[in-house]
């Protein structure tokens, strides 16, 4: 059988930034693989279509940043007003750090993470892009089964997506009542980054420190 749309496979790999032996960002070895459905937008377009069409064995392709975390661009680096910062009137001045990642919304309720760059009086610089943008990706690894998606998948799949766009902030208005921004990974859901679920979080690989 080969891995296409509407099909569940479960893989052991590595996945490293910028050369075969870069910074290794990902893994999963074969004691505790990863379930992956396909044709459901639940890994980056480029490892999707690197294992399109593969059977079972051993596999390695690269991806270019464009299929991965996309390319780098200043125009996501902006001042952001202080006041997006607020919960129940007051400054979260425990997430005002320099080098802090924080979890935000945009104005289309889209979830965003950035990270400070440097604060001023009345705004705070951040970088939106992904820590690993304009990043080429190298994997390799091996496809352990495949086999058609069932209801228990698309069961989990909405589990998954449950808790939609509603945490974070939007990035230009203050809120109160509930916390506007938080910081690093949500406590229920796997890290983005190194791919650590709930429970490993903070046993992430090369610089993530989700969980910490």
């Amino acid at each position: 059988m080969r891995i296409t749309q509407d099909t569940t496979a479960v893989l052991a790999y590595k996945m490293h930034t910028d050369r075969p032996d870069g910074e290794l960002i990902e893994f999963f070895d074969e004691s505790t693989p990863k379930q992956m459905m396909f044709g459901y937008d639940q890994q980056i377009d480029g490892l999707e279509k690197g294992l399109m069409g593969r059977e079972s064995g051993k596999f390695s392709f690269e991806i270019e940043p464009e299929d991965a975390f996309g390319t780098y661009q200043e125009a996501l680096n902006i001042w952001v007003p202080k006041s997006a910062f607020m919960d129940q009137g007051e400054l979260r001045t425990d997430l005002l750090i320099q080098g802090n990642t924080i979890n935000m919304m945009d104005n289309q309720g889209h979830k965003i993470t950035g990270t400070i760059k440097n604060i001023d009086t009345d705004s705070v610089f951040m970088d939106f892009n992904h820590p690993f943008a304009g990043k080429k990706l190298f994997v390799s690894g091996e496809i352990m089964s495949i086999r058609p998606v069932n209801e228990r998948d698309l069961a989990s799949l909405q589990r998954q997506g449950s808790c939609g766009s509603g945490c974070g902030c939007g990035s230009n208005e203050s809120h109160s009542g509930d916390s506007c921004c938080s910081s690093g990974d949500d406590s229920e859901e796997g890290c983005e980054v190194c791919g650590n679920p709930p429970e490993k979080m903070g046993q992430g690989y090369g610089n993530c420190q989700c969980g910490s």
